[in-house]
This record gives C-alpha cells, sequence and structure tokens, in this order.
C-alpha cells in the first residue's frame, strides 16, 4: 500500500470510528452528559481520585473538573471523601447511583449496537471481530 492510500485508509478509519462513536453516544440515551459519563467510568476503573487526578485524565482544567464533581456529588452519583494521606484533598469516589448509571449506560450503548450488527451474516460479523480486535490493539498502542 502506498503512502496515499495509507492516508486514505486512515482518513476512513477515522470518520468510521468517530461516526460510530457520536451516533452510539447521542441515540443510546443517558443519565448524564458524556463528559460525566467519562468521569464515572474512570472511576470505576481505578477507584477514588482527586480532583486534580479526575482532571488530568480527562484533560481538562481543575476548575471545570471541581465544577463536574460538584454538579455529579449534587446528583448523587459521586461523593467526596477525605484523603487518607493529605487532609487538604478529597476523594472522588462513584456512588452505588454512578456505579448504576455506567451499568445502565453500557447495557444501552451495547442494545444500540447489537441492533446494528445482528442482520449482518456469518462472514461480515467474523470480519467485524476481526477489525474489532484490530482497533483495540491500535487505540491501545
Amino acid at each position: 500500500m502506498d503512502e496515499a492510500d495509507m492516508f486514505a485508509l486512515a482518513n476512513d478509519l477515522r470518520l468510521a470510528c468517530q461516526r460510530i462513536a457520536r451516533r452510539v453516544r447521542f441515540e443510546s440515551t443517558s443519565a448524564v452528559a458524556p463528559h460525566q459519563f467519562s468521569v464515572l467510568v474512570y472511576l470505576g476503573r481505578v477507584g477514588p481520585q482527586t480532583p486534580s487526578q479526575l482532571a488530568a485524565h480527562d484533560k481538562v482544567s481543575a476548575p471545570s473538573m471541581t465544577r463536574t464533581v460538584n454538579c455529579m456529588a449534587e446528583d448523587g452519583l459521586v461523593e467526596k471523601v477525605p484523603h487518607p494521606d493529605d487532609g487538604r484533598q478529597v476523594l472522588v469516589r462513584a456512588t452505588e447511583a454512578g456505579e448504576a448509571v455506567v451499568r445502565e449506560t453500557i447495557a444501552q450503548r451495547d442494545s444500540w449496537m447489537l441492533a446494528h450488527i445482528e442482520g449482518l451474516d456469518a462472514a461480515q460479523l467474523a470480519l467485524l471481530r476481526q477489525a474489532a480486535d484490530l482497533l483495540l490493539e491500535v487505540s491501545d498502542a
């Protein structure tokens, strides 16, 4: 494959991934905004974090993350607890309600995707399986 073909492939892959991500995110319902969902998923994966750690992970300013965390705390999705090693800081952790939002949102998004692939034949599904594995590998690189 020459350089022009590689650039075309890269562009097509980027567009396809963006379109799918956008459709999954906006055509499935969610109880929270995408940036709040991102925080909840991250907390579920790594455990309690400081607002600064959350801001660094999401690449937003500390004041922006503080506003997000405060809104989520008001909605009962996260709670702030004293930091065990630094009395000046707090840790943010997901509540059961926040964890439930993650489970429900993922289930809705997976259902949306399932509805869009279940009509494919066995060969297409096998190709999608290979593509999904490869895309996951590329995204972890």
